[in-house]
């Protein structure tokens, strides 16, 4: 990332600024294995620390810099404290506690709302695909908030543009998802996912993600038309197999490709 960019952005900015970059298929490290820029805070409160360090509010000014709109109202910012505090000791009889205490307040909607974003920043998976980390989900869980990026998140720009271009980045996202060891999704939540969201928006899935999903269901017939996928869809990605693939759908999955 350029040294312009980091002079004129703010923190959360860059991280925002990485993930739309991406999702849109400019950037794919963050999808296919190289880590994009990421901070060295261990912790919510961290995070949070750094963000009053850049501050004018607490005695800092870079004026380049944004002010973090959430941490200028001073009950919200102690909620805020209280909460992360909470989480990173991954207790969620405090939370229950602190719910009961502001949970009618609006500001603790917004500290509910200003550290979801800031589990997904504090412990992005795509910065961690290979070492397991250790997350305080249960009070995590008990607030009501995730370190997981939204399917919709991950997939939306894959679907609306990318499979029009015959991309492979469906698949790409899939694989890139399943391979991470800090995912809680499963293959199942992704294809109901895709499902749900061609069920709501017809759209047509191209060839490379037809391949994929008729594969991993072993050209299942039922379910693939569930999934919305066509039997001429089927039978161009049969006739792209190889011969011994053949072979196997044919005494396998005859049916599926009977008239």
């Amino acid at each position: 990332m350029g040294k312009e960019i980091i002079e004129k952005q703010s923190f959360d900015s860059l991280v925002e600024f990485d993930e739309l970059k991406a999702i849109s298929g400019l950037e794919s490290e963050k999808f296919l294995g190289k880590p994009h820029f990421k901070t060295k805070v261990a912790s919510l409160v961290s995070s949070i620390n750094y963000i009053e360090k850049i501050n004018p509010y607490s005695g800092y000014n870079f004026g380049i810099l944004q002010i973090e709109e959430n941490l200028r109202n001073e009950t919200l910012r102690n909620i805020i404290y209280e909460l992360a505090k909470a989480i990173d000791a991954n207790s969620d009889i405090e939370i229950k506690r602190l719910k009961v205490k502001y949970g009618d307040t609006k500001e603790f909607a917004a500290a509910k709302k200003f550290l979801d974003k800031k589990c997904k920043e504090v412990w992005n998976i795509f910065d961690n695909r290979k070492t397991k980390l250790e997350l305080p989900k249960k009070a995590m869980k008990t607030l009501g908030i995730s370190n997981q990026p939204s399917l919709d998140f991950l997939f939306e720009d894959c679907l609306n543009y990318f499979e029009k271009e015959n991309s492979t980045t469906t698949v790409d996202v899939i694989k890139s998802i399943l391979n991470n060891v800090n995912s809680d999704y499963t293959l199942d939540d992704i294809l109901k996912y895709l499902k749900a969201k061609h069920e709501k928006r017809v759209f047509e899935y191209n060839i490379h993600t037809v391949a994929y999903i008729a594969k991993v269901l072993d050209f299942d017939k039922q379910k693939l038309n569930d999934m919305g996928i066509t039997k001429n869809q089927i039978c161009a990605v049969f006739k792209a197999l190889s011969v011994s693939e053949k072979i196997k759908c044919i005494v396998r999955y005859y049916l599926c490709f009977k008239k």
